[in-house]
């Protein structure tokens, strides 16, 4: 029991020998040590110098001979307090780095259909079932027979992967996009009279920006912040909308 929780405190074997040794036999010569601890003679010196590091050993040398004794075992406390306090100066800098990490803003640009096609197909591969893909519809941009098309089949996907899918839409462009997506089940769309951004993605950690047009362009942020706050105005809306 002592060797398992001593060795968890991060003593190694053979320092635990030594110092149960030392603390059964009191003051005493390297010999006794190697008899009780049942290690070598070289191994135990190598073992008393790190034991003294560490402020758990001493010596007194009589007739040109050391002899080493235990340090109360209370001296474990103040090692560990001291662990203790050096970790909380550590923890202060261990959690900017996680402050700097998680509010880091990257921001990624996709241009021309081939790549707005492929950011598409990455949003597919990082979703999972019950996973969100909220989104802010676009207006005019329905009337493209090209944008109505693969709008309608991406989300389709989405639908095979059972992914909560809502998409929230004004008012005004409502029979273009119910007829949009007339051949999806899962989609779940309502709207509002409300101004809103237009053609948004909101998924996970991120923000995408769709710009629909001869040359299609995608703007993804990856920003915690950012998405937080999309997600939040979304619900907002998306709770007084009607379908």
């Amino acid at each position: 029991m002592e060797l398992e929780l001593l060795q968890e405190l991060g003593f190694t074997p053979r320092e635990i020998k030594v110092y149960l040794a030392l603390l059964e036999l009191g003051s005493t010569t390297v010999g006794p040590i190697a008899t009780k601890s049942k290690l070598q003679s070289s191994k135990i010196y190598e073992t008393l110098e790190k034991l003294k590091e560490k402020g758990l050993v001493s010596y007194v040398i009589i007739s040109k001979t050391k002899h080493f004794q235990a340090s109360d075992p209370k001296e474990i406390l103040n090692i560990l307090d001291e662990k203790r306090r050096k970790f909380k100066d550590l923890l202060e800098e261990l959690k900017l780095k996680q402050k700097y990490s998680e509010s880091k803003q990257i921001s990624t640009v996709y241009e021309g259909f081939k790549s707005f096609k492929a950011l598409f197909n990455k949003i597919l591969d990082e979703l999972n079932h019950g996973d969100e893909y909220w989104a802010f519809a676009f207006k005019n941009e329905y009337r493209s027979p090209s944008a109505s098309i693969f709008l309608s089949n991406f989300h389709k996907k989405l639908e095979d992967k059972k992914i909560d899918d809502k998409v929230l839409g004004h008012t005004s462009v409502k029979k273009i996009i119910n007829k949009s997506f007339e051949k999806n089940k899962n989609i779940n769309i309502r709207f509002t009279k409300n101004e809103t951004p237009l053609g948004v993605i909101i998924i996970k950690n991120k923000v995408i920006n769709l710009i629909w047009g001869e040359r299609p362009t995608a703007i993804e942020i990856t920003s915690e912040q950012i998405y937080k706050q999309y997600r939040n105005f979304f619900l907002e809306l998306w709770t007084n909308a009607k379908p």
